[in-house]
């Protein structure tokens, strides 16, 4: 499936992304994290599409997978009775992306008569 972004949407997402992380340069990985975003959050939101509006939330979840990797950053491991403490909370992909779902309607319709 391919997602067809705004006209130059992808570089604004990679633009916004890189002032947010605090980056002058974006690293390598950079296209495929941004890839990796996109169909998350268009699978998320049942698009094939990533209107403008949407840029700045897949921005600030670019900028945290170039950032902090994946996941919450772990800030602290103990190992007797095994503790682990993560990083701040953060608003999840699902909160930043609600505006944007798109209901997927039952194929054939729900109504026969």
């Amino acid at each position: 499936m391919s997602i067809r972004f705004a006209e130059e949407g992808r570089q604004r997402v990679l633009e916004r992304a890189a002032a947010l992380a605090g980056m002058e340069e974006l690293p390598q990985e950079a296209e495929t994290l941004l890839e990796a975003v996109v169909c998350g959050a268009a699978a998320l939101c049942s698009r094939e599409d990533i209107p403008e509006g949407m840029e700045q939330p897949l921005a600030i979840l670019l900028a945290r997978a170039l950032r902090d990797g994946a996941e919450r950053p772990v800030t602290a491991v103990k190992r007797g009775d095994t503790q682990i403490t993560y990083g701040p909370e953060e608003l999840s992909p699902r909160v930043l992306l609600s505006p944007f779902v798109r209901l997927r309607t039952p194929k054939g319709g729900c109504c026969r008569e």
